[in-house]
């Protein structure tokens, strides 16, 4: 009886160990241009009709950058974005995609 509660223990923490250790390495290589982009840490915004005040409050975006957005509006796609805007770029748009919506 003591050995099947000691193998099932020890399986229990291999396979919790296993997910803990397997999600940290999975969140380093997350980071890649491969992977899917995080969620937006606020409810996305149209970038062409959101104010400066709801530009602001995504992270990364500031007032002067929430300014140049409503400046070079209207906006079709996300490339357009990146080619009126000074400040959002082929790098950084990545953490925005997710933020933005273009309807």
């Amino acid at each position: 009886m003591k050995s099947k509660f000691l193998v099932l223990a020890l399986a229990s923490l291999a396979i919790a160990g296993a997910s803990v250790f397997g999600q940290s390495g999975s969140t380093k290589t997350g980071s890649s241009s491969s992977s899917a982009p995080a969620a937006c840490a606020v409810k996305p915004v149209n970038v062409n009709t959101a104010t400066a005040a709801d530009l602001d409050k995504i992270p990364g975006i500031g007032m002067k950058t929430a300014e140049a957005i409503i400046k070079g509006r209207p906006y079709k796609d996300e490339a357009e974005l990146v080619a009126k805007v000074k400040g959002i770029g082929e790098k950084n748009i990545v953490k925005f995609r997710p933020c933005f919506l273009y309807k």
